[in-house]
């Protein structure tokens, strides 16, 4: 197939694409690359009525510049306000021999604290959370641009962090559980262990020390007379201290101890009170096991309550560059109506108890093209693309909801009696949980349907429960495998034990790794979990690379895709399952994994060639069909290995839409484009830049244009400077964000 060809009018687009490039941090995101560039809907120059596009952020432009982003209050702040963000940074940006500088867009210096979680393997930060001393934000919606920066150390930038014997003068924190049906109530004053003194360097509960702000955590075992009788409530309280005279408590009641005697359905009243005034009341609270459900909470000194923290509007280009992200389309923008809804369901009185779903889908078997469903869920990505804050907003309340799905399985015998969430390292083989789940919880768990709800909250807010939330679902992806698959005597070497890809649904292999890759890829350094997360990532990863010989000789000419477990596995393949393993694949290499990128290379055979074997006998319109034959119905596990037995047997059993879009689904044609996008991006592939073009610009198929993607934007994925609508791709701005 020849290239499409490049038109004038085209090239004038690529043209006015290439001059939008200039600015650091946004560059990444609208440099013109290949014809692909111009944008197919040249009309849409502006944003129509009822479609946010993100705000200009202001222009990282100066020496060792990084990223500039922007802060927006939801209510007043005072001058000297600490508003504490989560950061990754690209490799190389921040090494060792330097320090986090940042400066308001008008040039002023603002006070900044960053403690590293994670480094890159040459040595430079990969994550860390960032606290700022902001001046004051007087009204809801005002901006403020922040331009963070790599500057040399220097003696006199070392700071003492904050004296925390002085912060804890004259301050309370107090939780209060009181037993259902009356009895005895049980008080934990959670400043009485940092009270303590515990060692600053204790990883178990030293989150944050610096000059701006101190965070550690506080643990402990409920007792089973405050928790209606069972011996499995832990409450967990990460308490921080800012230099702005804030006290702040991200308290969490997780009732997850597993395989321990005494465990079962918790149920208590709750009362927390900060600095003598009640901060939060929940009355009768039924906790199944299993399940866990948080608030954060804030303090001022006398018991006023804190401001509420601006919003971050991230930029996203660069958190890609970082590979934190895929390459979200900021040029589209998101529906209003769909901000709209978030609002709604935020103003709804059930958002806020306790263990609720908040718009999660409860029954995860549930298929369609489900807004939780994707490389990151619809309300997270919204966020990334425009920054409004009605979708941050929505995208961190769901994060909390993420605690009640009982998928958190704390094991408090390991890492020698510190505790961690259950792995196969303990309990390798099949076991029984020795209080199983309850079935009245409202959750349906299913690893092929599982949403990824933590990890972009942790990524811009650096909340450890989030964390939690993160590192539980992973070690559930391994340790909730029937041990027959991830322990196949197939599966030999380092793979063997944590296998999530083996014997599976490819749509759960992708699930499940892009669980495993994100927690390993931004867990701490010290945290006790690292060690077994990383293992298991990289392991999956080699073993799936090691595998590439052995199914390309079994596939022939139509290699490149996954097999795996999927309805009567009569020679059924589902395309769209592919798409989704190939975003959990592209992350990975984005983020450096080889063996990732290896495997990525080898899709890409597949995933470009379904649209481009029209002349070897295969309709490129089937490439996103529900299913394709890829091999006799007989039971014999013969797979086809050419592109005309492909395309015979799947019209032969009615699957083909024999080249039309009739029955064309605009889920699967965006996860095709989103797969198609990042072979470009990551593997420079010239059949995935041709089967793109075709999808996009000539083919005519539905669901594809920019109004669409307003309201699906969780595959609103670009190749490097293909942005849909060039002239609306975002730059940044010298001094944007001066208190607007």
């Amino acid at each position: 197939m020849k290239p499409l060809p490049l038109t004038r009018r085209k090239a004038s687009l690529l043209a006015a694409t290439s001059l939008l490039a200039g600015c650091a941090g946004m560059s990444s995101s609208v440099q013109a690359q290949g014809e692909g560039s111009a944008s197919v809907w040249p009309a849409l120059l502006r944003a129509p009525d009822g479609v946010v596009l993100p705000v200009s952020l202001p222009c990282a432009n100066r020496p060792g510049d990084l990223t500039g982003f922007l802060l927006e209050a939801l209510g007043p702040s005072p001058a000297g306000t600490v508003v504490v963000l989560g950061q990754a940074f690209r490799p190389g940006d921040l090494p060792r021999a330097a320090r986090l500088a940042a400066r308001l867009a008008d040039g002023r210096p603002v006070p900044a604290q960053l403690d590293v979680s994670v480094r890159h393997p040459d040595g430079s930060v990969r994550f860390g959370l960032v606290s700022l001393a902001i001046p004051a934000l007087g009204r809801a919606g005002q901006r403020l641009g922040i331009i963070l920066s790599a500057q040399p150390t220097e003696a006199a930038d070392a700071a003492p962090p904050l004296e925390l014997a002085a912060a804890l003068a004259g301050r309370q924190a107090m939780v209060t559980l009181t037993p259902a049906g009356g009895g005895q109530p049980w008080q934990m004053d959670l400043l009485g262990p940092l009270r303590a003194a515990a060692p600053a360097n204790d990883p178990l509960r030293t989150w944050q020390s610096g000059p701006l702000a101190v965070q550690r955590r506080v643990t402990v075992l409920v007792p089973s007379a405050a928790a209606g009788g069972v011996t499995s409530l832990r409450l967990i309280a990460d308490v921080a201290l800012h230099a702005d005279g804030t006290l702040w408590v991200d308290l969490w009641l997780r009732n997850d101890t597993a395989m321990r005697p005494g465990g079962g359905t918790a149920t208590y009243s709750l009362r927390v009170a900060l600095d003598g005034r009640e901060a939060l009341r929940i009355d009768q609270v039924r906790h199944f096991q299993y399940q866990g459900w948080g608030r954060l909470l804030g303090s001022m000194a006398g018991g006023r309550p804190a401001p509420v923290p601006p919003l971050l509007r991230p930029d996203t280009a660069y958190l890609t560059e970082a590979g934190a992200v895929a390459r979200y389309d900021l040029s589209t923008g998101v529906a209003e109506r769909l901000l709209d809804a978030y609002a709604r369901a935020l103003a709804d009185p059930g958002w806020a108890l306790p263990l609720g779903a908040r718009g999660v889908t409860q029954y995860m078997p549930m298929g369609g093209g489900r807004p939780d469903i994707g490389p990151t869920t619809q309300p997270q990505a919204a966020w990334l693309v425009s920054g409004d804050p009605r979708a941050a907003t929505y995208a961190l309340g769901q994060a909390e909801a993420a605690g009640s799905i009982p998928w958190h399985l704390w094991d408090p015998g390991a890492a020698n009696g510190r505790g961690g969430w259950m792995d196969t390292r303990r309990w390798p083989g099949s076991f029984t949980l020795m209080q199983p789940g309850s079935e009245e919880t409202g959750w349906t768990m299913d690893s092929a349907h599982q949403p990824d709800l933590a990890f972009v909250p942790y990524l811009l807010t650096g909340r450890r429960a989030f964390l939690d939330e993160l590192q539980a679902q992973a070690a559930s992806n391994i340790i909730g495998r029937w041990p027959p698959g991830r322990d196949d005597p197939a599966v030999t070497g380092v793979s063997a034990g944590v296998n999530v890809i083996n014997a599976q649904q490819v749509r759960g292999a992708a699930w499940s790794m892009r669980q495993l890759d994100e927690t390993a890829w931004i867990s701490p350094d010290d945290d006790l979990h690292q060690g077994f997360f990383r293992h298991a990532a990289a392991a999956n990863w080699a073993w799936l690379r090691s595998m590439i010989p052995t199914w390309t000789r079994l596939q022939g000419e139509a290699h490149g895709w996954v097999p795996g477990e999927y309805g009567d596995n009569r020679g059924v393949m589902a395309p769209w399952q592919q798409d989704y393993l190939a975003s959990s694949v592209a992350m990975a290499a984005r983020r450096g994994n080889d063996d990732a990128l290896a495997v990525l290379a080898w899709m890409n055979n597949f995933l470009a060639g379904r649209f481009l074997a029209e002349d070897k006998g295969f309709v490129r319109h089937d490439g996103v069909a529900y299913n394709l034959a890829s091999g006799p119905a007989d039971g014999t596990r013969r797979t086809y290995r050419t592109w005309a037995e492909w395309g015979a047997a799947t019209r032969s059993r009615g699957w083909s839409s024999g080249g039309s879009w009739a029955n064309a689904d605009g889920n699967y044609i965006r996860l095709a484009l989103q797969s198609l996008a990042a072979l470009q991006d990551l593997v420079g592939s010239e059949e995935a830049r041709r089967a793109y073009q075709w999808l996009l610009v000539s083919s005519g198929a539905p669901h594809i244009d920019p109004g669409n993607f307003t309201v699906n934007p969780e595959l609103n994925i670009v190749p490097r400077g293909m942005p849909r609508i060039p002239a609306r791709a975002p730059r940044c701005v010298p001094g944007a964000g001066k208190r607007s």
